[in-house]
């Protein structure tokens, strides 16, 4: 791409290879509609962002008109007098009013009104600015995938941000609630989310109200009931039925029942955590810092590690999973799970956490006092006085209360 200038005016020009001739002629040309080059050469690099690179890959273009009302629209409003403003805007509503003429369809008449709205300013682009508010935040990858997704949801109901105000705002909150199902707690992280959104969009002068506040959460949204301890006996069923088809996902399972993990410790955990000479594990890097602790490894749990590790000095324990794009290596196990204990007949409120629930309700029913059950299992002990000032209960203090646990 290179610029021109003619007749006081930017031009923007690609040279094309001979194999788009048929399709797009041999060159790419569109007016930037300014004199000023350090801008014209700002709106050209948009240009081939949103349209003419995609056209030299042959792909289609993110649509063509939105990328050149985008052009007009920051025209619009980085102009520095009335009388260019004025020029820019008549110069948009002669582009629409041809347009619209041209039109053979109702639709391609909508669309040349909806250009000139959107080039004026009238109408913006709900995710316009979401890739900058992206790049701007301290978040993991995760979060940030977390926040375009509740965005890009919103933008679905809601297409350009004139059209949010407080009454549209709670009746997208209310649809999503309900069409999703969405309990409390999720619905309060998604209205979080957009309200970031949108305080960013203020801060940058393009609104000046925030409509997600004072928001009204349904009614419909579900109370997040807690999640049910599985029995010893149902663990060891859904063990079984997956050792029939998933030895992994069995494995998993193992290693859960005899230590009350979490299943992102129990799929993370290395070979170099695992101290056989000792009998123990060390979980490290936990969600909390009451969970990097030293696990003992119950008996009826030692012939299963030792296999699993094998000869191997280094790497995963559970060695074959696959993490996702988060690097989270329990994610697809987890959904595994998730199939396997619904095709038991569990519902919603068993999950692999339910293991977990199991091991600490026999250590209750074992008698053992609750904060040496937090040391095996990693919570934050609930006194001043062992919470915190005692180091900790030892391991074999911790071994005799894990091996109390029977299936």
């Amino acid at each position: 791409m290179y610029l021109v200038k003619r007749r006081q005016v930017w031009w923007a020009l690609h040279e094309l290879p001979k194999r788009l001739h048929a399709t797009h002629g041999r060159r790419l040309a569109r007016s930037l509609g300014t004199p000023d080059h350090a801008k014209a050469k700002h709106l050209a690099s948009i240009l081939w962002l949103h349209d003419w690179s995609r056209r030299v890959k042959g792909q289609a273009p993110n649509r063509a008109d939105e990328a050149e009302a985008a052009l007009y629209r920051d025209l619009i409003r980085n102009a520095k007098t009335e009388h260019e403003i004025e020029a820019l805007k008549d110069h948009v509503a002669d582009l629409a009013e041809n347009r619209y003429l041209k039109a053979k369809t109702s639709k391609e008449q909508e669309d040349a009104l909806r250009f000139n709205k959107q080039a004026q300013g009238m109408l913006t682009p709900l995710t316009e600015h979401l890739d900058d508010w992206l790049s701007a935040a301290q978040d993991t990858l995760k979060s940030k995938d977390m926040k375009r997704a509740a965005i890009t949801k919103m933008a679905a109901a809601l297409p350009y941000i004139q059209e949010v105000d407080q009454k549209a705002a709670q009746a997208w909150l209310a649809n999503v609630v309900k069409t999703e199902g969405l309990t409390a707690k999720t619905a309060v992280r998604l209205l979080s989310f957009v309200r970031g959104y949108w305080r960013h969009l203020k801060s940058e002068g393009i609104v000046t109200e925030e409509p997600f506040v004072g928001l009204t959460m349904p009614p419909t949204a579900r109370r997040s009931g807690s999640w049910l301890p599985f029995t010893p006996a149902q663990v060891v069923a859904l063990e079984k039925r997956a050792r029939a088809k998933d030895g992994e996902l069995a494995d998993l399972i193992v290693l859960g029942m005899w230590t009350g993990a979490r299943i992102e410790e129990l799929c993370s955990l290395k070979i170099e955590q695992v101290d056989f000479s000792a009998r123990a594990f060390t979980v490290i890097d936990a969600k909390t810092s009451a969970g990097n602790r030293e696990v003992p490894i119950h008996a009826a749990l030692l012939p299963k590690l030792k296999e699993l590790v094998g000869n191997r000095t280094e790497g995963y324990v559970l060695a074959d999973l696959t993490p996702n794009k988060f690097g989270d290596r329990s994610n697809a196990v987890g959904k595994r799970f998730g199939r396997l204990k619904k095709a038991a007949g569990f519902g919603g409120q068993h999950v692999f956490h339910g293991i977990r629930k199991c091991v600490s309700t026999q250590l209750e029913n074992a008698l053992v006092p609750e904060g040496i059950s937090a040391d095996i299992l990693g919570h934050e002990k609930p006194t001043i006085t062992y919470g915190l000032y005692s180091g900790g209960a030892s391991l074999e203090v911790k071994r005799a209360a894990l091996e109390k646990l029977q299936y």
